[in-house]
């Protein structure tokens, strides 16, 4: 039998050499281009182990904290925190603290918002003419938020400026609706003149300002116009008697500056100091005074209830811009003694001359500038609620508006109104918002202020929220929204229901809770806990599992939320924002959400694209290799049938031709672990000596497995097949006017062999898939398709030996189809002449052949571009419209290489001629 394999191997050196080159190619491709898998493997552990763990590995929330948002797309959303107002209580956080393994549970309590008062003071002594007699300066504070798109309007402040001499109230005087004032002179208090100063005029005549006072209190709830009335009088020496003042508490100043108040609403949450220590570095971060201690409730003999942390830098955006203008001189002259409704209405409507403008941009909280107390005053607590989205088809999140008027929650308010209101809390809202009933005014101590940039470092990668410290934000999403923010990002105001929430700029204790909202609500004050498991270093399974078990631990103990965040990273998610009552334009954003098991996803799949696209080369040349065996054993037919009537049974036919081709695949591997090692140092690929010998294993299984269908056809070969025609009968030729009738006898003759035509067809999917799973993660996704920080980091990248094995399956489906149509050619071959004796010309002979091979290629093509398509959704988890373009590329270019594949095999059909057939025959 040897002895035969060896006279079958050289009487078609042909088809050994075939055989031979196509294992070779496979072996030696598969052997070199693995040896990247291990070092891939290396590298993107390496990577992932370095940027896997966050802040905190699991977060702990109250039960129902979790959105349905965050449920649909296995997220937490970055500004969660911000509408968990407590549902953690106290013994729940023990139960947190004693279950083993967690090495650090840190508690926080978002308590809500509180409103700090500050001032701009506004410098208009260069404004002052010296020369006039009267004169009026008006300034029109805007505030500024949404990088400013926002617009919030306050009343405007007027500076009346006299030369002539005012006298001031004698308040110890002055009782009820009676003003007394230093020059004996008495005034009754009426609706539109209640306070004021006299100025004397030129007549010596005593004339009230009615300006200096409010118009009306209940003019403007939310004191959005009411004004800001200053009178100084010009003194002969050049300084400026200030009449605020009263009586003999006058004093004259070099300067006359405007103090426009700003009220801001701030964040305040409370921690556990020596947790946050432990998990955050948190008295690392401190650039001035000291930090909490663990026990701190406050001074309450100063009635000073709360020692707080203060940020460093201000976690809002917010801008003041004061425009400064002159009033014409004709209505200043008329103020004295006019009624202050009417001094109003003459401002709404008289021309102003412009002056300049000031800007000033928002403050961290600090102790109280104006009274200059060391104190900080705040006043009550705001609790705004989360968000709610509507999903819209492409997966955009809409932030549902409130159902309620913008500002409505001040109606509960202690201290709001009379001009005490922000503007900007009248933006269109997106939370709800209580006011909880505390005390209206209360004391802070500002010990310490910390920067929150100088906490502890963890991957960029892999953040978590961390909401305490960092204000969320949102880059524009589309080339208008980048435009209209300036190219920068939104980011909160202090709008307690607007969308964005900025980060606390307080941290108090979780000990001073109860003196702030009571012992009760205290119990139960704790929004989050943030846990770190104990002795994580590396994310390997048995880490993974412990983790794991720990959070079930945590879930089953106190019936919490529980999210597992150790290996999250950032993924994008595209929110619709709507416009906003104050001038902001609807805007498309993108923001950061966290990703969970995002890290673990990769270690599970690491490289799975490469050993993919390795195992095709293997598969399409298993088909190839079965294509030619069944091939030569339908040519070797008579043989085997002539050997199965002089009495071989059918083991030895089927061993005849599993040996032949196991001859071939031993050779192959024999000279592929030869080339393995050399060539793996060409490509820069580690490849080893064990490594290069598993060639000549894999090549014998491959030529093994690529002959068990043709072994089971030759041992099946019939001792009556020796007498049988080669030649299959000729139905009559059609008419071949036209490029129809070719195209039909194309078609029927690819039915006719359908289990050849569907391997070629496979090979050529194959290849088409590989080749458009590669390109879409080229061009579409630039090499990465997870979506998220640390998955674009260290997943799924395209390397040049990607490249390569697509290639080397392209070239190996290109061969097995243009096998397949060569063997159809040749066994078709007295066909072919007859039809060509018959009248058929050469060129719809070539056409015929060329037909097949684009017919194949077509169905293999557009099979191959689904299967590249499902890939790439299964690994982008969305398929964008790009890629479906690219795919359509890939499967033209799969129906081009299958019009050349036939190329030659049409082109042989030239060489057949009629006498050479018969005479075989």
């Amino acid at each position: 039998m040897i002895t035969m394999i060896w006279s079958q191997l050289r009487r078609r050196l042909w088809r050994s050499s075939a055989l031979f080159a196509a294992i070779l190619l496979a072996t030696t491709g598969f052997t070199v281009l693995t040896g990247t898998v291990n070092t891939s493997r290396l590298q993107v552990t390496g990577e992932v182990d370095a940027n896997f763990r966050g802040a905190y590995d699991i977060l702990v929330r109250p039960k129902g904290a979790r959105t349905a948002v965050e449920n649909e797309r296995g997220t937490v959303a970055p500004n969660q925190l911000s509408g968990t107002n407590g549902g953690i209580t106290t013994a729940q956080y023990r139960a947190i603290q004693a279950v083993q393994g967690v090495e650090v549970a840190a508690p926080i309590a978002t308590l809500g918002s509180t409103l700090v008062s500050s001032t701009a003071q506004v410098d208009v002594t260069d404004l002052v003419d010296r020369s006039k007699t009267r004169q009026l300066i008006r300034l029109d504070p805007v505030f500024l938020s949404d990088r400013g798109l926002s617009r919030g309007v306050r009343g405007s402040a007027y500076v009346y400026i006299t030369r002539r001499p005012i006298i001031g109230l004698d308040t110890g005087r002055s009782v009820g609706n009676t003003s007394y004032y230093t020059d004996g002179t008495i005034a009754q208090d009426t609706e539109y003149c209640d306070t004021g100063v006299l100025e004397v005029q030129e007549d010596g005549a005593r004339k009230r300002v009615c300006g200096a006072s409010l118009s009306s209190w209940q003019e403007d709830y939310a004191g959005l116009r009411t004004p800001q009335f200053d009178v100084y009088s010009l003194l002969p020496d050049g300084r400026f008697l200030d009449g605020a003042a009263a009586g003999d508490m006058q004093y004259a100043t070099d300067r006359i500056v405007v103090n426009v108040w700003w009220l801001s609403i701030v964040g305040l949450a409370a921690v556990d100091p020596a947790a946050e220590a432990r998990l955050l570095g948190l008295d690392q971060a401190l650039v001035s005074g000291r930090y909490l201690r663990q026990d701190e409730t406050g001074d309450r003999a100063r009635k000073v209830r709360l020692p707080v942390l203060t940020a460093a830098l201000p976690q809002v955006d917010e801008t003041l811009r004061v425009t400064l203008s002159t009033v014409d001189d004709d209505l200043v002259r008329a103020m004295p003694g006019t009624r202050s409704d009417v001094v109003h209405a003459w401002l709404d409507k008289t021309s102003l001359i412009p002056a300049g403008t000031r800007t000033f941009d928002t403050r961290a909280p600090q102790p109280d500038a104006v009274f200059e107390q060391p104190t900080l005053s705040v006043s009550f607590v705001l609790r705004s609620g989360l968000p709610r989205y509507d999903t819209a088809a492409d997966g955009t999140l809409r932030p549902v508006v409130s159902a309620e008027a913008p500002g409505t929650w001040m109606a509960n308010s202690p201290v709001m109104g009379g001009g005490a209101t922000p503007s900007l809390v009248f933006d269109t809202a997106f939370r709800d918002v209580k006011v909880v009933n505390a005390e209206p005014f209360m004391a802070a101590d500002p010990v310490g202020v910390f920067d929150p940039a100088k906490l502890q470092g963890f991957s960029r990668l892999s953040r978590v929220p961390l909401e305490t410290y960092r204000s969320p934000e949102a880059e524009g999403a589309d080339a208008r929204s980048r435009e209209l923010l300036g190219e920068r990002p939104l980011a909160p105001s202090s709008n307690p229901a607007g969308y964005l929430i900025s980060a606390p700029q307080l941290i108090t204790t979780l000990a001073a809770v109860p003196g702030l909202i009571g012992a009760k609500a205290a119990d139960q004050a704790i929004s989050a806990v943030r846990v770190r498991v104990a002795d994580v270093r590396t994310l390997d399974e048995l880490t993974r599992e412990r983790i794991r078990r720990i959070a079930e631990e945590i879930s089953t103990t106190t019936g919490l939320d529980v999210d597992i965040t150790v290996g999250s990273s950032l993924q994008p998610q595209q929110v619709a924002l709507a416009a906003g009552t104050l001038g902001r334009p609807e805007l498309r954003l993108t923001e950061l959400w966290s990703r969970k098991g995002v890290a673990v996803a990769i270690m599970e799949a690491i490289d799975r694209k490469s050993v993919l696209l390795f195992g095709l080369i293997l598969v399409v040349c298993v088909l190839f290799l079965a294509n030619a065996t069944t091939a030569a054993v339908r040519d070797r037919r008579r043989e085997l049938a002539v050997l199965a009537c002089v009495g071989w049974p059918r083991y030895r036919l089927a061993a005849l031709v599993t040996g032949e081709v196991a001859v071939v695949g031993l050779a192959a591997g024999l000279v592929s672990a030869g080339l393995a090692v050399p060539l793996s140092r060409v490509v820069d690929v580690p490849a080893g000596t064990s490594q290069a010998l598993l060639a000549v294993p894999l090549a014998l299984l491959l030529a093994v497995v690529a002959a068990v269908v043709p072994a089971v056809q030759a041992a099946r070969a019939h001792p009556g097949t020796a007498l049988a025609p080669l030649v299959s009968p000729v139905r009559r030729a059609r008419s071949t006017r036209t490029g129809h009738t070719v195209l039909s006898a194309a078609l029927r003759n690819t039915r006719r062999r359908p289990g050849r035509t569907l391997l070629a067809a496979v090979a050529v999917a194959l290849g088409v898939g590989a080749f458009t799973t590669l390109l879409t993660l080229t061009w579409v996704f630039h090499g990465n398709v997870t979506g998220t920080l640390l998955g674009d980091a260290v997943s799924l990248r395209v390397r040049a030996v990607d490249t390569v094995a697509v290639a080397a399956t392209l070239v190996l489906a290109v061969l097995a189809l243009a096998d397949v149509l060569y063997l159809n050619v040749r066994e078709r071959s007295a066909e072919l002449a007859t039809l060509q004796a018959a009248g058929w010309g050469d060129g719809a002979l070539t056409r015929l052949i060329a037909y097949e091979g684009v017919l194949i290629g077509a169905a293999g093509a557009l099979a191959g571009a689904g299967v590249g398509l499902f890939f790439v959704d299964r690994f982008a988890a969305a398929v964008p419209a790009t890629a479906v373009a690219v795919t359509a590329a890939a499967a033209l270019a799969g129906v081009v290489l299958s019009g050349l594949a036939a190329v030659l095999p049409a082109l042989s059909v030239r060489r057949l001629r009629l006498s050479t057939l018969l005479a075989q025959e």
